[in-house]
């Protein structure tokens, strides 16, 4: 069940906003939205132009997407690489939305590598390494973990095996998502795990232990191509910070290899993972634990693809304006997460070990 709301009708999200930025809003038009929110222009009287985000909140999903994003952000300005990000104007924690400088510019495409710039695997990469750099410094070290942290491989581990209890547990009425998960998922689940604990084991890694701060790194979480807009200059601003803290950054580039939202070519993997290796290369366990992990950062997108099965993350796709009739996005999603482990069968599977 869904937490108590604030009213986001646009009468009283215009007038709360007005209240919070002392002026007039000539113009408030919702123009588009992500998973889980809404977003709105706001053109004011003193020729200002805002972004405005609502995030709904629920009694499940108690993380503070708001607080986190908007905190991210102040402070990426405070060390002067805002530039690249929306800049935070205002927050209203209360009635739970922030307000931030409107980028002007177009999405970069998810879909498409063929259809992005020669620079755009630079400009991710460039702010991957801009995160790193911000790691030593004091300010950082109060940031809290990224959402879905894994620290430790024992965390992943436990992290897909929470994500499939859930579904497990609304999977009754649902035939075709059961014998996925039992039949599909479940066997290939078993055999990454008993692949990973192999390849700790072999490298000298302790699956239980969690790396060390020195081996950390800030995480946008939610974090690749789909997230991005092209400014009207040409340079890529990136978007959705609300996930975003510490992580390990074998989680940070499997996420981004494996995001269902970007699709990328063989050249753009070759030419990110080769970033990364630069990057990380400083620590010596990254590419044993790059190689145990990968796969079982595959399969928890599988389960993460499953989300509209779960009554509380439908809630908020309903909210954020998706129009999709709700069998027909679950049968959409479970055929994506089924192709998603054939994918990642191909390739790890125990004919390849």
């Amino acid at each position: 069940m869904p937490a108590v709301q604030p009213d986001f009708s646009d009468a009283r999200l215009t007038a709360s906003l007005e209240r919070l930025l002392g002026a007039e809003v000539l113009t408030m038009e919702r123009v588009g939205s992500g998973g889980n929110n809404r977003v709105y222009r706001a053109d004011l009287h003193d020729g200002r132009r805002m972004a405005v985000k609502c995030y709904p909140s629920q009694e499940e999903d108690p993380r503070d997407r708001l607080g986190t994003e908007y905190g991210a952000l102040v402070f990426l300005r405070s060390q002067g690489v805002g530039d690249v990000t929306a800049g935070p104007i205002a927050s209203k924690p209360d009635e739970q939305y922030a307000v931030y400088k409107w980028i002007e510019g177009e999405p970069v495409n998810a879909q498409e590598p063929g259809l992005r710039c020669d620079d755009d695997m630079e400009a991710l990469l460039g702010f991957i390494g801009t995160l790193h750099r911000l790691t030593g410094i004091s300010e950082a070290s109060r940031l809290r973990a990224a959402s879905g942290a894994c620290l430790s491989g024992r965390a992943l581990l436990d992290l897909i095996a929470e994500a499939r209890q859930r579904l497990e547990e609304v999977s009754s009425g649902h035939e075709d998502l059961a014998d996925y998960l039992k039949g599909d998922f479940d066997p290939f689940f078993k055999h990454c795990e008993i692949r990973c604990a192999s390849q700790y084991e072999a490298a000298g890694l302790d699956l239980e232990h969690e790396i060390p701060l020195s081996a950390r790194t800030l995480s946008p979480s939610d974090f690749s191509f789909h997230n991005a807009r092209r400014r009207e200059d040409g340079r890529v601003v990136f978007l959705d910070l609300e996930y975003f803290g510490w992580d390990d950054p074998v989680k940070l580039a499997s996420d981004v290899l494996w995001h269902p939202g970007t699709i990328l070519s063989a050249e753009e993997k070759k030419q990110f993972m080769a970033g990364m290796n630069s990057l990380f290369g400083q620590d010596a366990e990254f590419p044993a634990r790059f190689s145990a992990l990968f796969p079982l950062v595959g399969l928890r997108w599988c389960l993460i693809l499953l989300n509209e099965f779960l009554p509380e993350k439908w809630y908020r796709r309903a909210f954020a304006g998706h129009p999709h009739i709700h069998e027909t996005a679950r049968a959409r999603q479970l055929a994506k997460a089924r192709g998603l482990l054939d994918v990642i069968r191909k390739d790890f599977g125990e004919k390849t070990q």
